[in-house]
């Protein structure tokens, strides 16, 4: 597995958080009811996000989470690697004290590219090219 699920929750509270960025901070109740998220790993999630500097953590009775970046500025690529560290198709290719074979690996060179080719296309995209749609737009109003 490329992507962990802590990844998953993690970009899909990044793009909602993204989604409402006007609207000021969003509970972490509101983020893992909306999103179908367990809270207690959503918690976690957001405070290493927020360790990072990618959201902050407002607390009082009006508090919540914002993002900290602009959305525009922030690829998928630097949010996944805050979260679950550079990307890997298999956990072997980290370093060559991970495997025995690292040096005579036969398939180290072509799913090394794998790999580079996937950050190169996480790299093209921000969160902002990932604004939630409006899931009445476009929708003929009742009468």
């Amino acid at each position: 597995m490329i992507f962990s699920r802590k990844s998953d929750y993690g970009l899909r509270a990044l793009m909602y958080l993204a989604d409402r960025r006007a609207r000021g901070p969003v509970t972490l109740s509101e983020i893992a009811e909306k999103l179908m998220i367990p809270k207690a790993f959503l918690s976690k999630i957001l405070q290493q996000l927020a360790r990072k500097g990618v959201v902050r953590s407002l607390k009082g009775p009006s508090g919540g989470f914002v993002l900290a970046v602009e959305p525009e500025e922030v690829t998928l690529q630097e949010i996944l690697t805050e979260i679950d560290g550079p990307t890997r198709v298999f956990e072997c290719f980290a370093t060559e004290s991970d495997c025995t074979l690292y040096g005579d690996c036969l398939m180290r060179e072509v799913f090394g590219e794998v790999e580079d080719q996937i950050g190169k296309v996480l790299e093209r995209y921000t969160l902002a090219d990932f604004g939630l749609k409006d899931k009445t737009a476009g929708t003929p109003a009742e009468a």
